[in-house]
């Protein structure tokens, strides 16, 4: 590694990290469980309205089903 090449493998790695740590998030199905929850006390408090509230559990029901069906190919032995 020269020293003109350092800094961009530095920089690359630290895309990847950020990359892969937002990857992660994206299918802790605990994350988006807690999304959902917080979802639901914004609805019982009035903070969300009804149509906002089905918009967003809609949206983390998906990702949770994502989750499942990604985790199902990854038991299967596929990608």
């Amino acid at each position: 590694m020269g020293l003109f090449t350092a800094p961009w493998h530095a920089l690359l790695w630290i895309f990847e990290e950020i990359a892969e740590r937002a990857e992660r998030e994206l299918y802790d199905p605990a994350a988006v469980t807690a999304e959902l929850a917080s979802a639901y006390e914004q609805l019982a408090s009035g903070a969300l309205d009804e149509e906002e509230f089905a918009r967003r559990e809609n949206e983390l029901v998906s990702r949770l089903e994502e989750i499942a069906a990604r985790n199902a190919r990854r038991a299967a032995g596929g990608a």
